[in-house]
């Protein structure tokens, strides 16, 4: 269906990852279908080993320039069984734990190139995040509560469509400075 010349990333500094996506409607567009397929696509293809694509557990609409209100998440544990798959359409965030987390190596993107500056440093994150969207496979709105990882990359995707970049939670002065009240996550 799709092949790896249709994926066309945009990178930093395009001004349209720092746009608020806007909500999808309900019911999908084929071109709105389309879209969520190939982020499926995309995102899955990346996760197998004679992939082309840069290794993904995400990717927001934005990413490809496009600024709709959706994103999809894609996550295995290390025997390769799915934790958490979906593409979450307008979602909102509704509430979330007072206790942060952050990944010990930080956090990486696929539209911040490895060579941009400034982008390495704890990024904290919420332990535990409720969101309501509409579930692309179950045709539903539901109520996603993640903790840990799967709530690490849920954040760090709706921030893509509120126009964040996880660079943006870094602190330029003291990027592997750790409060002492923040997990951190092998």
């Amino acid at each position: 269906m799709f092949k790896f010349e249709d994926i066309h990333l945009i990178e930093l500094p395009d001004e349209r990852l720092r746009e608020k996506s806007q909500d999808l409607k309900l019911p999908l567009s084929e071109e709105d279908k389309n879209l969520i397929e190939k982020m499926i696509f995309h995102v899955n293809d990346s996760q197998e080993p004679e992939t082309k694509f840069r290794p993904a557990v995400g990717v927001a609409a934005v990413q490809y320039g496009i600024l709709k209100n959706v994103f999809y998440i894609l996550i295995k544990d290390d025997n390769d069984k799915v934790i958490f798959s979906d593409a979450l359409i307008n979602p909102k965030m509704i509430g979330h734990s007072e206790v942060k987390l952050s990944l010990k190596e930080g956090e990486g993107c696929l539209s911040v190139n490895e060579n941009y500056p400034k982008q390495e440093g704890y990024v904290f994150r919420y332990n535990r995040v409720i969101i309501k969207a509409y579930s692309y496979f179950e045709k539903k709105e539901k109520r996603y509560d993640l903790s840990g990882y799967s709530a690490i990359v849920a954040q760090h995707e709706y921030d893509h469509l509120q126009g964040k970049l996880f660079i943006d939670h870094i602190n330029l002065k003291h990027p592997w400075d750790l409060p002492g009240d923040v997990e951190i996550l092998e």
